[in-house]
């Protein structure tokens, strides 16, 4: 038998092996445990939760007492974490984490989202290192709070949860929580500005609103774009010991440059998009003053802009418009109003046709058209063919400039798709008749394009649809249209080559 000293020290190397050097009771094991089992089991959580509806919930054999109780699971091990310094160190996992309390919060009733938020604030409040009512001084400093990655990570969690609540659902502390978004968003934290946006679209007016009601819309505008916010001259990553070296601007301000620093510029362009898209989804014409600062951004008549903050600020329309999987849709409980793209695209198609004519400089010109192919591409094609003859310049001119750049690839193939559907539907033949030589040029050019399959694939279709047109208009263009034709033959992708042979069967007809 061994001697007692020896079995003590081989019963320590077997618990340090079997529990990673922590007692089986310690938090911290738990929370790993707790993550592997998340990770392990994600797919399961999220197919049980896949339908918001109290009906999806019972039909996938989940109760919404396990679902809030595994909610609060989640942020009782987030707030171990932050106490025995074990950050969400794999994106994955917080990425996972973020996406099933999304996905459990949208599935409960307004009682059972009220203590899940109530329980996820409790702990936003007392296990991070920053004090939220520091939040309350007015300016706000945002590069003067000590944020850790730990805390950014906790407030990311506490976004996804806000994000995916009802409208009557009770957020505490929420004019608080709305500065703490805005320097969140500031610092480039994207689910801070999508709970910005969550949480505009989903308050109610000052005409509907009841009495009992902490906040307006009109008043949680105000505070976000009339705060003050202090803006040091020093790198925003670090503190400025309370020091205003800055000057007070609001966000509008950043958006335009400023406080000239690109990167914050860039980051309040991207909350500011967020918040557009809430407002535009609920119907309220704010968004029109949103819109005119976004295109702000686009113009350098007064003084050049960066490439970058241009192409951010000409992105923005596609978060506008586009339909989010993230935030902000019909499962997280948005308010959307009927034919809210429908009243965009008549708004600001005016003001791109006006601006895009007086435009000068070329990449002042194809930002402009960038911002367009979002708006038009994501808008009902019943309302693009009401004004297709308008439309149709602009859109081959889209083409032919976007085919430059390959990180325009998406954008071009989504005005392709566009533009099939024009050509397929009776009520776009007269502005297709019109421009046939201009459509056929720019299609023959993207029957080669190199840097998307579905781009040449999507062209040489539009090619087919175009022979339909009658013989005497297109026969002209016959031999062009076969000489490109004849490139896409040897297409590494077979799925080219079999719409150039029916490309050329149906051309070579004429």
């Amino acid at each position: 038998m061994k001697p007692l000293d020896q079995q003590r020290k081989g019963r320590g190397r077997e618990s340090r092996c079997a529990n990673d050097a922590h007692p089986p009771w310690c938090p911290r094991l738990n929370t790993f445990r707790f993550a592997r089992r998340l990770r392990s089991g994600k797919r399961s959580i999220d197919d049980g939760l896949a339908s918001p509806s109290p009906r999806g919930i019972h039909e996938n054999g989940c109760s919404e007492e396990f679902i809030v109780q595994f909610a609060v699971d989640i942020w009782t091990h987030a707030g171990n974490c932050m106490d025995f310094c074990a950050p969400f160190e794999e994106k994955g996992l917080l990425d996972a984490l973020m996406n099933v309390m999304k996905v459990s919060v949208a599935s409960c009733s307004v009682d059972s989202q009220n203590t899940i938020i109530l329980n996820a604030y409790t702990v936003l409040s007392s296990r991070t290192n920053f004090q939220l009512n520091k939040v309350e001084r007015i300016p706000l400093t945002p590069g003067q709070y000590d944020i850790s990655h730990r805390d950014e990570s906790m407030l990311s969690l506490f976004a996804s949860a806000v994000i995916a609540v009802c409208p009557e659902t009770h957020i505490p502390n929420i004019r608080v929580l709305l500065g703490l978004f805005i320097i969140m968003h500031l610092r480039g934290i994207v689910p801070a500005a999508q709970a910005l946006g969550s949480i505009i679209n989903k308050l109610a007016s000052k005409s509907s609103s009841a009495e009992s009601c902490d906040l307006t819309l009109e008043e949680a505008l105000d505070v976000i774009f009339s705060t003050k916010l202090c803006i040091s001259t020093s790198d925003m990553s670090q503190r400025t010991n309370g020091t205003n070296n800055g000057s007070a601007m609001v966000i509008t301000d950043l958006c335009l440059g400023g406080a000239n620093d690109r990167l914050l510029q860039i980051n309040a362009i991207c909350g500011l998009s967020w918040i557009g898209k809430g407002l535009l989804m609920c119907g309220q014409e704010k968004i029109k003053d949103i819109a005119m600062i976004l295109i702000g951004c686009l113009k350098t008549e007064e003084q050049p802009l960066d490439p970058l903050v241009m192409k951010c600020a000409a992105d923005a329309f596609n978060v506008l418009m586009s339909d989010s999987d993230v935030c902000l849709n019909k499962k997280f409980h948005a308010i959307i109003r009927p034919l809210y793209k429908q009243r965009f695209f008549s708004s600001m198609m005016p003001v791109f046709q006006q601006l895009i004519t007086k435009s000068h400089p070329s990449f002042s010109r194809y930002f402009l058209y960038r911002a367009m192919a979002h708006t038009i591409s994501d808008t009902p094609l019943s309302v693009i063919l009401n004004d297709a003859k308008k439309l149709m310049p602009l859109l081959l001119d889209c083409l032919s400039i976007l085919t430059e750049d390959v990180q325009d690839k998406d954008i071009l193939y989504g005005l392709l798709l566009l533009l099939s559907g024009i050509l397929t539907n009776k009520n776009g033949k007269e502005a297709v008749n019109e421009n046939a030589h201009i459509i056929v040029n720019c299609l023959a050019r993207l029957a080669d394009y190199p840097h998307k399959t579905l781009v040449r694939e999507t062209a040489i279709q539009c090619l087919l649809a175009m022979s339909e047109l009658p013989h005497v208009r297109i026969y002209p263009m016959r031999t062009q249209v076969l000489l490109s034709i004849s490139k896409a033959l040897d297409d590494k992708k077979r799925s080219v080559r079999r719409e150039a042979i029916r490309c050329r069967h149906a051309w070579s007809c004429h």
